[in-house]
């Protein structure tokens, strides 16, 4: 009886010792949030070029991700030198952390490249207007040349005066060469 009694005991001890993170741990779903928004933080202060300040800020930074999550940096400290004698759950926390990163960046070119469609389609209009305006230009210029070419007609008998004709002509060419000139809105101010 006696070793049956040791048997259960046994049994129960072995049972009850169930793998998982201690409850004074953070837990990995918590804490892939926190190495997230710390690596965000760590690649930010990384563009940073005075080592001073980024000491400074890095300070800043990681007492927000702290106040954030609710934890503190002895905390955040013990949890990951328990996660480091865990390989396995620091390799599953980092697959969530990498996706998440991961997530974010395409999202990131996604926009990056909406923006860059944008400016493409700017600078296509800028060009077609460009081109439009060339194209006016022309058609200018040799809507000028012929009204000029009017004017150095000879008269011919039995032609009326062209004095007034001649004006109409001259303002005409110069409500031309200010259509020509005009660029935009700033022409206006």
């Amino acid at each position: 009886m006696r070793n049956f009694l040791y048997i259960a005991m046994i049994l129960f001890s072995v049972s009850g010792c169930k793998p998982g993170v201690p409850g004074d741990i953070i837990q990995p779903d918590e804490m892939a949030e926190v190495l997230h928004d710390i690596h965000i933080a760590d690649s930010y202060l990384g563009m940073t070029s005075r080592s001073d300040s980024v000491k400074i800020k890095a300070a800043e930074y990681y007492k927000g991700i702290y106040k954030k999550y609710d934890i503190d940096s002895v905390l955040y400290h013990k949890s990951m030198d328990y996660y480091y004698k865990q390989p396995k759950v620091l390799n599953d926390i980092y697959v969530k952390v990498t996706a998440e990163l991961t997530k974010e960046k395409d999202g990131i070119i996604k926009a990056d490249s909406i923006i860059q469609a944008k400016e493409i389609a700017k600078l296509r209009m800028k060009f077609v207007r460009d081109s439009t305006r060339t194209a006016d230009s022309t058609f200018w210029a040799n809507f000028l040349l012929r009204d000029t070419a009017l004017l150095k007609k000879p008269k011919l008998k039995g032609q009326k005066d062209t004095s007034q004709q001649d004006t109409v002509v001259k303002k005409k060419i110069d409500v031309m060469m200010l259509k020509m000139d005009y660029k935009g809105l700033k022409d206006l101010k």
